[in-house]
């Protein structure tokens, strides 16, 4: 029985692994290049302005979650490149074995070359700074437009864990009474997310229907939304998930 279970199991398994691959493949080499060659060109500075006019409303903080093992750093970084040319301030991106984050470098020399692509003579009106928590900056540039976070799994239930530690210790040392807890206090307590305002907007990459450990407190009022994979993704599939978020009404619990 034990071993027609697991074989069971098994079959499951790889029947999964079929589906996705099968899905994948399609989704960059079926249709979706078909619709990019049919729908025109790539996304240039002066587009990415006209697109933004036909947004109703846009997200002053982008979460991107890469939920998948093998990260493209070309893919990743392009989707930060493109919401910088839309005019997204805060970006976060995060990936469950923190290995944007470990990379720094590598992702910060991909956004130069892709700004120098994309922007062109104009890359000096889209300066951007790298964090990598709130206390440890990559890139020096405090007046940058736009604020890039890179996060793993230590930012996000782990510096949840490391707040109410710190909160307990206030409390004790008669720093903080118990009622003073609130949603701002916490909120100012965080170290990841310092500075960075609440995402509006998660969009996450890969077939795992899980949040991976994302932010759980900062993302309480943040609409999710999926593609299936950040691998050769194009700009108007991107644009059609920003057109997926201006489209919501978020009634914030009303």
């Amino acid at each position: 029985m034990a071993f027609y279970d697991g074989a069971v199991l098994k079959c499951v398994h790889a029947a999964l692994q079929l589906w996705t691959f099968l899905w994948t493949w399609f989704y960059l080499w079926g249709w979706k290049p078909l619709l990019s060659k049919v729908k025109g060109q790539k996304a240039t500075l002066s587009r990415c302005k006209e697109d933004r006019k036909s947004l109703q409303k846009l997200p002053c903080h982008l979460g991107l979650l890469v939920a998948e093992q093998k990260i493209s750093y070309g893919d990743v970084c392009s989707l930060m490149v493109w919401s910088m040319a839309l005019g997204i301030s805060y970006i976060s991106v995060y990936d469950w074995h923190g290995t944007l984050k470990k990379n720094a470098v590598l992702v910060k020399s991909h956004l130069d070359r892709l700004q120098e692509e994309i922007f062109g003579k104009d890359k000096s009106k889209y300066t951007f700074q790298l964090h990598q928590s709130s206390s440890k900056k990559h890139s020096s540039n405090e007046g940058a437009q736009v604020h890039i976070l890179l996060l793993s799994p230590s930012d996000g239930r782990l510096d949840l864990v490391r707040t109410a530690g710190d909160y307990c210790h206030a409390v004790a040392n008669r720093i903080l009474k118990p009622e003073d807890i609130s949603t701002d206090l916490v909120n100012s307590m965080l170290h990841s997310t310092k500075g960075f305002p609440d995402p509006d907007v998660l969009v996450r990459f890969g077939q795992i229907e899980s949040l991976l450990g994302y932010l759980p407190w900062q993302i309480r009022l943040t609409e999710i939304l999926s593609m299936p994979t950040h691998w050769g993704v194009g700009y108007e599939s991107f644009l059609d998930v920003l057109h997926q978020f201006a489209g919501t009404h978020q009634r914030f619990g009303k």
